[in-house]
């Protein structure tokens, strides 16, 4: 028992006795420095009792425990031990008497103001606003007089002296929770606080300080709610706008557009329209950064304060009152910040720019809607506001295009409910009626209508009324972007509504004939019109050929040689189209026959060919569709059976042909045609992915030989060519946190980020099924460099070692030589793309099989010269090491260790640390393809190396050398275990140091303690040393809230899952993954639903448990989550099997909860939804098992009599519902839809033995809604 202040024994519960541990180490602290480890272990298990504590509990030992952690926190503590302390103060008091809130919050306010500008780590980490000095008296005495505080000397006298270092520090952080959770009842301190923020942002030497001062404004602004006094949010404002905006450092600048944004979320408190316009100004500026997560954070401010300036309302001023501003005069600033912004862009962070502003659009649209109450109905104004960026260009220009599809589809259309979608969709049909849209505004346009249609599920009549005037329209646009997507628009609407394929087709087919006709005599302007709209009818019906395999159509011919050239491009296309989506049995008969319809333009002379020719760039447009139809041949007829007998007589002549394209290349080459290169060029690229499509390069190995010739050109003339982008592709995915494409919040905004388009590029195929979600994403002259080097690597692979020998020795030289000139990094890359290329194609072919070692040396040597450079990319630097890492799946075991020997060797001789984190994952990349058994003997050493520069002070040194480690302990496996503990403590303690620990390597260690939970598994029991403190470092890492940690905390609960499912009972992981079900991060819900899969597999009766407590969720959450609408109650992860995640309980539940806020979305669930869920109907036959009462009326009756099963949910009591909810599925509105119905109906009707079904109605119904779904 311990003893209370007045005498009386308080009950040692295991929370009284994690306190009394606290005061002995408090106490012994005054004589040495408490450890770091056992602090961080001791509060773990503190915070994790008080969640277990009753609130009697908590109050008994409320007032020991609050004065040993503020004890803890001013004598200097480690920063994750800070924030433990801060977060266990912070629930004590909310848990316990939150009375003491008022003397805590005076007390270390008191202690901040006494710190001194020489001590700036005394300050650090400050999370939240100080709490009362002199201007908070009064709170003090009333705290005083309530809870005997009287009794307590002054905080200047029970406080140890502020020279300590970091004292100030767990003061600081500690005000800021209590700030956080209470700051409401303490805002009287807002403008002292002010003055510290101001003070603190004085110390230019330490960045950190700056960053934790703008961390303290910000939980300040957000605690506070906008109720302070407008004096001490004037003050912020200035503070903020003259320091932090424009800091030298990047997290004071992070920090400073976060305190920008939580200036917006509390209504912009004593901020008028100059100061809303500054701040906008200064977050587009901030837009250009040279660092992603400062340009990512003004976007979000930007976003934030834009949207609260459009809305009056919301904004308030001193004592709390609504603005009574203009909101004309504040809707300026869409033009201005938004718009203009966009138009103008230019220089070299134009595309940095350009993503800004998008996300910018993204997060105003989320605000003004989510936050705000904007109805839906309304953001379609904002459309066609986004829209006006591409208002002055006639041309499109693709990178802008895609930033404005991004803005369309997730800010506008991802937002509607589907009546509103259906009216955006007739709104933006109508906008095409328009005489001053330009080519790109239509482009968009047709674009978010195919977007729209395929959403719905329909096509609604208002659109049809108007898709002569506006879409089909669209297929004469002098532009062939339009027309390509007027094309898919209407491929978007046949998938939607299949009954009006064959009024389309037959349309276009009448429309064709007639253009064939008209072509034939038509000269001058007339001419060029009637050509456009036979290239659009013919677009259209390859289109539609695709999603309509029985159609079979003719190709036509002209007596007008002008006319001639675009009905050959037609014809070519429509081939293409019917060849890639029509049967092989449809074409069986035939297939000779149309194999010889290349026979003219690719046998024969080339040079007779050539002499007939008088407009080579339009030939050559024509050569090249009639490339891309016999590519579709080559995938639909000879890639199947191109290891068959068949197989050699279908590819023969398909060799012949493109050999012929070869020789027209060469010849045109060698005569320097002018006016051509753009046509030649894309002629080139598509021959070279038409080789590329045959897979195997030892099928054309005649034709290496002139191929290596064209495709050796970056390298014999490195001037002429760009820098290749296929790394994004080649590299490996799973080292994607080095950079430079770090993964964002799904792979959409993935894709504009990594998005460079090119205005000549590949227009979209409109036969593909899965058309790109921007358009032209490269440039044909890009594309073609891409597809050389590819090829490149192929066709190495295939030669002899002499050969290979001198084609690395001219890339060597070629290295060598070009160091001194502008486009040696082009050349870098090149290089790096096409030895990567060329490994990787070895491995596919050769399997097993070694390369000799003087190859393995010669690429090795290549390889480390690359990263010797100073200059290189991070692409170029991941792409060196990978390289090296291959060398260990392509060499024999002896190079492998020899070469793992020499880098370890290197780390420790290395003095450039770029080059010293190269070897580092290099060594990690070898580990990964060699595999624990083959360097056993090496994984002790390389993981002392790896684990003693994880230590370094330099960020990027420790970040590679900590990714390099998780490499080798994934590959060592087994072999790793003895090495377990040293790398616990080594992630401790990077998480422990003061100056690491601004450092951003949460996620780096989060890897390391999964990897380390994979190679535990079983042996990691509950309660064990090694899971708790692996628990308490995810909880640490995912405190911060950003997307990468949070994603590792939710691995970690499927690492547990998956390996040691013994260590967390299967409740705890329920609770913990359910609202991550409602996350904004499209990852993290993916991650989620795919751990609930595992735990349902696990234990099926689950699913119930999991629909509880999602209702559960729900229905406590006072708020609703920006992403999470009653339209989206479904969430599916994309990179597993479908999984059911959520019932019609479920629905109900959340329905009832969120109906007051949203009473029309309940109505409108979307199309997606109602397939998902019409989907999951359809497995439930075939998941309730074999369990014979599911199908046996009598035997379910008489289980429910006996009481013989827990539960008496049996299928056959539920089958007059389900075949009423099938009827309406197969009778519905919804033509997708429709098939699963009936799918449904016959899964009822093949289960045997459901006896007794006669006296239910709903055999009636089954029947009825046979005879209704029998096809005519």
């Amino acid at each position: 028992m311990a003893k209370g202040g007045c005498g009386e024994p308080i009950p040692l519960s295991r929370f009284g006795a994690l306190v009394a541990q606290l005061e002995s180490v408090v106490a012994s602290a005054r004589q040495k420095t408490p450890d770091a480890l056992l602090c961080f272990d001791l509060l773990s298990e503190l915070s994790s009792a008080i969640d277990e504590a009753s609130k009697e509990t908590i109050q008994l030992w409320q007032r020991k425990c609050e004065d040993a952690l503020q004890s803890l926190l001013v004598l200097g503590a480690r920063r994750p031990v800070r924030r433990l302390a801060s977060s266990a103060m912070g629930r004590i008091i909310e848990k316990g008497d939150a009375i003491s809130v008022f003397s805590r919050a005076s007390t270390l306010q008191g202690w901040l103001v006494d710190v001194k500008r020489a001590e700036p780590t005394a300050c650090a980490a400050i999370h939240g606003p100080p709490g009362l000095t002199a201007a908070a008296a009064p709170l003090f005495d009333f705290a005083a007089s309530e809870f005997t505080i009287s009794k307590m000397p002054p905080h200047r006298a029970v406080l140890p002296n502020p020279g300590l270092t970091k004292d100030g520090a767990g003061a600081a952080q500690c005000l800021g929770e209590i700030y956080r959770l209470f700051g409401r009842k303490i805002t009287a301190g807002l403008i002292e606080t002010s003055s510290i923020v101001a003070k603190l942002m004085k110390y230019h030497e330490v960045d950190f300080v700056r960053q934790d001062a703008l961390l303290l404004l910000e939980n300040a602004l957000e605690g506070s709610g906008g109720g302070g006094g407008a004096a001490a949010y004037q003050e912020a404002f200035r503070i903020i706008m003259r320091g932090g905006v424009s800091d030298k450092s990047f997290i004071v600048r992070v920090a400073a557009a976060r305190c920008l944004k939580a200036f917006a979320n509390i209504g912009g408190p004593g901020l008028g329209m100059a100061e809303f316009d500054n701040s906008m100004s200064y977050c587009v500026k901030g837009l250009e950064d040279s660092v992603s997560s400062v340009r990512d954070s003004f976007a979000e401010a930007l976003g934030a304060i834009l949207a609260l300036s459009v809305n009056p309302d919301a904004q308030v001023k001193k004592g709390g009152k609504k603005q009574t501003a203009s909101a004309k005069k504040f809707e300026d600033g869409v033009q201005k910040h938004l718009i203009v912004p966009f138009v103008k862009a230019n220089g070299a962070n134009v595309k940095k720019l350009r993503i800004g502003l998008a996300l910018s659009w993204v997060f105003f649209l989320q605000m003004i809607h989510m936050k705000y109450g904007t109805p839906d109905s309304e953001l379609q104004n904002y459309a066609i506001q986004v829209m006006e960026i591409l208002q002055g260009n006639d041309s499109p220009d693709p990178h802008a295009l895609a930033c404005v599809l991004y803005v369309l589809r997730v800010g506008v259309a991802d937002q509607m409910t589907e009546p509103t979608q259906r009216e955006l969709l007739v709104f933006l049909g109508r906008k095409l009626e328009s005489s001053n849209y330009t080519a790109p505004m239509r482009v968009a346009t047709l674009r978010i209508l195919s977007y729209l249609l395929r959403s719905l599920g329909e096509v609604p009549a208002e659109f049809k009324d108007v898709l002569d005037n506006t879409v089909v329209v669209a297929l004469s646009h002098s532009s062939a972007h339009v027309r390509v997507e007027a094309a898919l628009t209407l491929r978007a609407l046949a998938e939607v509504d299949p009954t009006c394929v064959g009024g389309l087709v037959s349309y276009g087919v009448t429309t064709l004939h007639a253009l064939r006709e008209t072509v034939s005599f038509d000269k001058g302007k007339n001419l060029n019109v009637e050509l456009d709209s036979l290239h659009g009818q013919a677009t259209v019906l390859a289109a539609l050929v695709a999603i309509s395999p029985k159609l079979l159509l003719g190709y036509p011919a002209s007596r007008n040689p002008v006319a001639a050239i675009a009905e050959r491009e037609a014809g070519w296309l429509l081939l293409a189209s019917l060849l890639a989506s029509m049967p092989k049995e449809e074409l069986e008969d035939q297939v000779f026959d149309v194999l010889l319809l290349w026979a003219g333009p690719f046998t024969g002379n080339p040079e007779s060919y050539l002499r007939h020719i008088q407009d080579w760039a339009s030939e050559l447009r024509v050569l090249s569709v009639a490339i891309e139809a016999l590519t579709a041949f080559i995938r639909s007829f000879v890639y199947p059976i191109i290891t068959t007998a068949d197989g050699g007589i279908l590819l023969n002549p398909v060799l012949a042909y493109l050999g012929g394209a070869l020789s027209l290349i060469s010849s045109l080459k060698s005569k320097q045609v002018p006016d051509v290169k753009s046509a030649l060029d894309l002629f080139a690229t598509r021959t070279l992915m038409a080789y590329q499509s045959l897979s195997n390069p030892v099928v054309y190995k005649s034709e290496h030989q002139q191929m290596l010739q064209l495709c050796s050109s970056p390298f014999s003339d490195p001037s002429g060519w760009e820098e290749s982008s296929c790394l994004k592709f080649l590299l490996d995915k799973r080292d994607a946190s080095l950079g430079p494409w770090i993964p964002g919040r799904d792979s959409f905004e993935d894709e504009l980020r990594a998005f460079d388009g090119g205005v000549d590029g590949f227009l979209p195929c409109v036969w593909d099924d899965e058309i790109s979600n921007f358009p032209q994403p490269e440039s044909v002259r890009k594309m073609l460099v891409n597809q050389m080097l590819l090829c490149y690597g192929s066709i190495f692979a295939c030669q002899e070692n002499t050969v290979k020998i001198g084609l690395l020795n001219n890339l060597d030289q070629c290295l060598k030589s070009g160091k001194k000139y502008p486009w040696f990094t082009c050349l870098v890359t090149n290089t790096c793309v096409a030895i990567l290329s060329a490994l990787k194609e070895f491995l596919t072919l050769r399997g097993a099989q070694s390369l000799p070692i003087d190859i393995l040396s010669t690429i090795q040597s290549i390889f480390k010269a690359i990263l010797g450079e100073t200059e290189i990319s991070t692409a170029q630097r991941r792409a060196a090491c990978e390289g090296l890492g291959l060398l260990a799946r392509v060499g024999n075991d002896i190079f492998t260790a020899r070469m793992a020997r020499s880098l370890l060797g290197e780390l420790i001789t290395a003095t450039d640390l770029s080059y010293t984190a190269s070897v580092a994952f290099s060594l990690g990349c070898i580990h990964r393809s060699a595999g624990g058994m083959a360097l056993s003997t090496l994984v002790t050493p390389t993981v002392s190396s790896l684990s003693n520069l994880s230590k370094s002070s330099n960020s990027n040194l420790q970040l590679w050398s900590l990714h390099a480690l998780l490499l080798t302990i994934e590959a060592a496996g087994l072999s790793y275990v003895s090495q377990v503990q040293g790398t616990l403590f080594l992630a401790m303690e990077i998480l422990l140091l003061e100056v690491n620990g601004y450092v951003d390597l949460r996620q780096g260690i989060g890897y390391l303690i999964n990897a380390i939970v994979a190679v535990l598994g079983p042996e990691l029991a509950p309660g064990s040393t090694f899971f708790s403190r692996c628990k308490s470092v995810i909880v640490e890492i995912s405190s911060s809230n950003e997307m990468a940690t949070l994603l590792e905390s939710v691995r970690f609960a499927q690492q547990l899952v998956l390996f040691a499912p013994q260590a967390v009972p299967v409740h705890a992981h329920v609770q913990g993954l359910i609202p991550t079900l409602y996350s904004r991060q499209p990852s993290l819900r993916y991650l989620a639903v795919s751990t609930l899969r595992h735990l349902i597999e696990r234990d099926p009766v689950l699913a119930t448990s999991i629909t509880r407590n999602t209702g559960e969720v729900l229905s406590s959450s006072g708020h609703n989550p920006p992403d999470s609408t009653p339209e989206n109650d479904v969430y599916y992860g994309e990179d597993e099997d479908n999984m059911i995640s959520s019932s019609k309980q479920e629905q109900v539940h959340r329905a009832a909860s969120l109906s007051s806020q949203f009473p029309q979305r309940n109505k409108h669930l979307r199309y997606r939804t109602r397939v998902f869920a019409a989907e999951c109907v359809g497995h439930v036959p075939i998941a309730v098992g074999a369990e014979p009462a599911h199908f046996d009326l009598l035997l379910a009756r008489s289980a429910i009599a006996k009481g013989t099963h827990l539960s008496n949910d049996w299928l056959v009591l539920k089958l007059q519902e389900l075949v009423s909810l099938s009827y309406q599925i197969s009778t519905g509105q919804f033509e997708g839809m429709q098939p699963i119905g009936v799918k449904l109906l016959c899964l009822i009707m093949d289960k045997p033995t459901i006896a007794g079904m006669a006296a239910a109605p709903s055999l009636l119904i089954l029947l009825s809604s046979m005879n209704i779904a029998r096809p005519a």
